[in-house]
């Protein structure tokens, strides 16, 4: 039984996402803490999304520490909600700890999640469809893109708009509502080394650093996914995100651990556009 349980009044100061780094893991950290920055997402309402029958599946590690730093507080804002959206994005949101299952007749849980994640977020999970009571979500755990099942009295629902995509090959990152594109920038990837992994992942955590000019930038989002190459990164687990550098040079190439850095700017424009469960779909 993989039981994840939050650590979030010892965070420290140190991100350890795992692909933050430019030479080495040693000069990769940050010396503030982070702060979860989930109220900048926008919202236009607080009640559940209708129960869906059949939504799209898409699946993205915060490292915690032992540090005498605060623990960030979380600020999440309602998930924008679509009343007509044809082909609606679910998240459900964890109200409580929540137990999933690989198959809901198993008698016990494969995975127990608590409330929030190691950083204070609210836990989440991407729906890939409904059954009954049971909704069979994307997990936020290894091996990449699993999946088990969740009991609707654990979850609540909420909808999403925007979808990311990450384009190893041409190096971007695209923001788009449906079929039309919000925005194109340029990224960096993961190295030859430690490259980024491909696959559909999801919005896990999002975090003001709380030192704009480290190496993570002003905020930094922690994604579904887990490295290939590294079992743990800075002594958390090699999570994968996307975060702001002090790097400006290193965007447009592959020069970090496998997060994806942005322009600081466009980090922030991030922050403000994309709430938790966003779908992020990575490949070559």
């Amino acid at each position: 039984m993989k039981n994840l349980r939050t650590t979030a009044l010892l965070l420290t100061v140190t991100l350890a996402f795992t692909a933050c780094g430019g030479t080495s893991p040693t000069e990769e950290t940050t010396t503030e803490a982070p702060t979860p920055t989930e109220a900048l997402a926008p919202s236009t309402s607080e009640a559940p999304a209708p129960a869906p029958t059949e939504a799209p599946a898409t699946t993205e590690a915060l490292a915690p520490s032992t540090s005498e730093a605060p623990a960030p507080t979380p600020t999440e804002a309602p998930v924008e909600e679509v009343a007509f959206a044809p082909d609606p994005i679910y998240v459900a949101r964890a109200t409580g700890a929540v137990e999933a299952y690989a198959d809901p007749s198993d008698t016990d849980p494969s995975w127990t999640f608590e409330a929030t994640t190691d950083y204070g977020s609210t836990t989440v999970f991407l729906v890939n469809s409904v059954d009954g009571d049971w909704y069979n979500v994307d997990l936020p755990v290894r091996p990449n893109e699993t999946s088990g099942w969740v009991h609707a009295s654990q979850i609540e629902l909420r909808t999403v708009t925007l979808t990311v995509t990450i384009d190893q090959s041409d190096r971007t990152l695209t923001v788009n509502d449906g079929p039309d594109i919000v925005f194109e920038t340029s990224v960096a990837i993961g190295s030859e080394e430690n490259p980024t992994p491909n696959g559909d992942f999801f919005l896990t955590d999002k975090l003001l650093t709380g030192n704009p000019s480290g190496a993570y930038g002003p905020v930094a989002f922690g994604l579904s996914a887990y490295s290939d190459t590294l079992s743990s990164f800075a002594g958390g687990p090699g999570q994968i995100g996307i975060h702001g550098t002090n790097q400006q040079d290193s965007i447009g190439t592959a020069a970090s651990h496998g997060c994806i850095r942005t322009p600081n700017e466009i980090a922030l424009l991030l922050n403000d556009l994309l709430p938790l469960g966003t779908p992020v779909s990575i490949h070559n």
